[in-house]
């Protein structure tokens, strides 16, 4: 049985006219930005972003989820380099594995921070979907389809460049420093990622490999010494190259195809700053679309929420003269 599996891509739609008039080096990057070279930062935040999928048998198209509904990351951050661990949480949420299965989440991200350069490489893994549609028969053991052998792993990284020295993207992703003035910049970025969808249950596997270029701005306003908002658009052009392997009695049954797709990736966010506390909120919209084929049919758009608190204190001195040698060392 040869089942069409949709991926509901991640994207964004925003369109606001951004402006802004400092002249590119013209003032030293600290009246814009306030550096926390010796603080270390401990974060934690929440996030509704949560991939899901469509698939058609019989020619009825059926949802296909996680049995979650937010997912929580802590993160530690020090000058160049940060470490990002997401896990999913069964908390505050009425979880119904015995109708749904069980669902569990694992990801792993790393930022690295080298002048104008910001290069982010993640590795995330999700078992366990259920169908809240399909039809399934009335003497049926449970209410929903479950896929508790579906498993889909992701491998992903983005290269991205800030032009304008006066912005700080740091403020509003790592909080290691702080916009003490509004400044806005270009950001281009290449996003490039490999995902692997396999289905123990049916002997399916979805290969697809993905580039992406974007073409992005960001903005952050300072409202006062403590609060900021920030807003960003990032539209982009890519393709997905795709292969789908079927094992039937032993053979290997594959097809190939390609997509070219267009992106549109944004936020909106206000933000709080103190000498030690931190946090905020970000709300984003995101869009893929790309063009129908006979394996995978794409055409998604999806809202989600992020809020974050953290905290600065002093790093310790053997940290500090770690991050002194490598800095010493950077060809950069």
């Amino acid at each position: 049985m040869k089942v069409q599996l949709k991926i509901l891509a991640i994207g964004f739609i925003l369109n606001p006219i951004l402006n802004y008039s400092q002249e590119q080096g013209s003032i030293p990057s600290n009246t814009y930005i306030e550096i926390m070279e010796d603080k270390l930062s401990i974060k934690i935040d929440v996030d509704n972003d949560i991939e899901t999928f469509s698939a058609e048998q019989s020619g009825v198209e059926f949802e296909i989820k996680p049995n979650i509904d937010y997912r929580t990351e802590l993160s530690v951050h020090y000058r160049f380099i940060s470490f990002k661990l997401g896990f999913s949480p069964h908390l505050f949420t009425n979880f119904d594995k015995e109708n749904k299965g069980k669902t569990k989440v694992f990801k792993f991200e790393t930022d690295f921070y080298i002048k104008k350069w910001i290069q982010t490489l993640s590795y995330s893994q999700t078992k366990g979907y259920y169908s809240p549609d399909f039809p399934v028969p009335n003497d049926f053991a449970t209410d929903y389809l479950i896929l508790d052998k579906l498993k889909v792993y992701n491998y992903k990284g983005i290269t991205r460049y800030r032009f304008n020295p006066n912005y700080s993207i740091k403020a509003i992703t790592t909080q290691t420093e702080i916009q003490r003035k509004s400044a806005g910049t270009f950001m281009p970025s290449l996003t490039y990622s490999y995902n692997q969808l396999k289905n123990g249950a049916t002997n399916q596997q979805l290969n697809t490999f993905n580039f992406i270029l974007s073409a992005g701005y960001l903005h952050t306003f300072v409202i006062n010494k403590k609060l900021y908002a920030s807003i960003g658009a990032a539209p982009g052009a890519g393709v997905d190259f795709n292969k789908i392997i079927v094992k039937i009695d032993g053979d290997k049954i594959t097809d190939n195809d390609s997509n070219y797709t267009f992106n549109f990736d944004g936020h909106l966010g206000l933000g709080y700053n103190s000498n030690q506390w931190f946090g905020g909120g970000f709300f984003r919209l995101l869009t893929t679309t790309r063009k129908e084929t006979t394996i995978v049919n794409y055409d998604t758009f999806r809202t989600h929420f992020q809020v974050f608190i953290g905290y600065r204190f002093g790093a310790p001195k053997f940290l500090k003269k770690q991050a002194d040698w490598v800095e010493e060392k950077m060809p950069f």
